[in-house]
């Protein structure tokens, strides 16, 4: 029979808590990406202009946006098989999602820069946003 030691122990914990953090940390998954957003508004934060939003992401594939500057915006969205948000308009923007540890979520640019936060989520469309843009 083996003996295994106190410090191997330790070192196993530890580990197994480093990888749990850090996936706790990681971009979302496709499935619980979509689940987070397909049919709900999100409401949160621009971090570079300092404005707030609301945003609904449509079943149907499309989203609508609108800021507390009142610039309103649409496309289409969809989720790679990877996990990174996809909007694509004029441009084609791919988006990283990432939990915080407050329980909201982060989105960031292919680069690495927080772009906008995700702090609270509604079923549907509730303030009525595609009819807004219409």
């Amino acid at each position: 029979m083996r003996h295994i030691s106190h410090w191997s122990i330790v070192c196993g914990l530890l580990a197994m808590n480093f990888l749990s953090l850090s996936y706790a940390g990681g971009q979302l998954d496709k499935d619980t990406l979509e689940t987070l957003i397909n049919g709900n508004t999100v409401e949160g934060k621009w971090v570079k202009w300092g404005t707030t939003y609301k945003m609904y992401f449509d079943p149907s594939g499309n989203y609508k946006r609108i800021d507390s500057l009142d610039n309103k915006t649409g496309a289409k969205w969809f989720v790679d098989s990877d996990g990174t948000l996809r909007l694509v308009g004029r441009k084609d923007r791919y988006r990283t999602v990432k939990q915080r540890g407050d329980g909201g979520y982060d989105v960031y640019s292919p680069g690495g820069e927080l772009l906008w936060t995700m702090d609270k989520f509604s079923s549907g469309d509730i303030y009525k946003l595609f009819k807004k843009h219409e």
